[in-house]
């Protein structure tokens, strides 16, 4: 079989690292949804290796600190297994947003996060995870997270009118659960 004229074929892996890339980008806020939802039509319609690498060309390698056996993070989730995820800069967060890291640890940064309502809940469920998550100064926070291991938090705050309260509520057992204000 002869390489077709336009290139080499692309592969399975090879559109996964570029979808894998664009919701990244998605959850980094460097490309919107309407972009992203074009962006995948357009993966998945590439037959060869150069069109899948041109639809990420234009965005930033991926961070050094990705690692693990399952990583999902969106506006209302972050789960990770088995190794490493960082979310910092603008995205937005859900009313509700899941935190579940087992085997693993989640740097969560919401000093730039835009959140959907004035008031976030984050239900934490760790196992043997190291959870960080740092707090803008001007937001409320409410902690009802049960530590079994080391845990460091700050002090709850009320939030003012018209800040945003950060409500933290789960279990976090064998690992850590660090909470920082900036």
């Amino acid at each position: 079989m002869t390489q077709p004229a336009d290139g080499i074929l692309a592969s399975d892996a090879d559109r996964d690292a570029a979808a894998e890339a664009l919701a990244d980008a998605v959850a980094a806020g460097r490309l919107s949804l309407t972009d992203h939802s074009g962006r995948l039509d357009a993966l998945f319609a590439a037959r060869t290796r150069d069109q899948v690498l041109a639809l990420t060309a234009d965005l930033p390698s991926l961070p050094v600190r990705r690692s693990g056996l399952y990583r999902a993070v969106d506006a209302h989730r972050c789960v990770v297994v088995g190794g490493s995820a960082q979310r910092t800069g603008r995205f937005g967060i859900g009313r509700f947003c899941a935190v579940t890291v087992a085997f693993g640890r989640l740097d969560l940064d919401l000093r730039a996060a835009v959140p959907s309502q004035r008031e976030i809940t984050l239900t934490i469920r760790g196992v043997a995870a190291r959870i960080a998550i740092t707090v803008p100064a001007g937001w409320g926070l409410a902690s009802q997270v049960l530590v079994l291991g080391a845990g460091g938090t700050v002090a709850d705050r009320d939030a003012g009118p018209g800040d945003p309260l950060l409500r933290l509520r789960g279990t976090c057992a064998g690992g850590s659960l660090t909470v920082t204000r900036a």
